[in-house]
């Protein structure tokens, strides 16, 4: 308990909740009470925070492609708030050490366009990935200029690459490359999707499964 010294000036001494009051001869000082060890986690919160390590693991370089594609329906809460929380719902799975991506889950753009439809990926090492679709143009919410984007994902080096204009939807099939640094792994990610940056539209992504399986 504090008490009150040299009176009536209402210097204080003592403690008082998590405050101490010190006076020495060089003048009064305040400091906080010394807190022991935080407490230990439990077991349900160690697992919920094995799943935040690793959606925040991914989504962090990722965040820089999503704001050009992903567009929610209902703008009531910021646009990575409502990826962060789909990502935690979805799109990791239990594994021996805690959590990991289930990438046939993950988003790499979200919004009200028509997907992409019967696409196949086509890679051998060395060569352009060779990919092609249904454009369905004569179908909702589908227009025959529509943006075809493609995402890969090198889990190893943990980068992602990002195709910005792969083809139009018209188009029915396109090609790329990738990254010449990634020669020397055998195995990547791929996603596409359609978008119009700039009205802000994008249909949900497809993943089209693993390149060099």
């Amino acid at each position: 308990m504090a008490r009150i010294i040299n009176h009536p000036l209402g210097e204080l001494s003592g403690k008082v909740g998590a405050v101490v009051f010190k006076k020495t001869k060089y003048g009064s000082y305040l400091s906080s009470v010394p807190s022991g060890p935080p407490p230990k986690a439990s077991a349900l919160q160690e697992l919920q925070q094995s799943k935040m390590k690793a959606v925040m693991h991914f989504l962090t370089p990722l965040r820089v492609i999503l704001k050009h594609t992903f567009f929610p329906l209902a703008q009531r809460t910021p646009t990575f708030n409502v990826i962060k929380s789909y990502y935690l719902r979805n799109a990791v799975t239990p594994s021996d050490v805690g959590y990991r991506m289930a990438y046939a889950k993950c988003l790499m753009s979200y919004g009200d366009l028509r997907i992409p439809e019967e696409v196949t990926a086509n890679w051998n090492p060395g060569q352009p990935v060779q990919v092609s679709w249904n454009p369905q143009v004569t179908q909702a919410m589908a227009q025959a200029d529509d943006v075809l984007f493609a995402v890969v994902y090198q889990p190893e080096v943990h980068q992602f690459y990002f195709m910005e204009h792969l083809a139009n939807r018209e188009a029915a099939q396109a090609e790329f490359s990738l990254p010449d640094v990634w020669s020397a792994y055998p195995e990547f990610h791929l996603w596409t999707g359609y978008y119009r940056p700039e009205e802000q539209q994008a249909s949900l992504s497809v993943y089209l499964g693993v390149l060099g399986d």
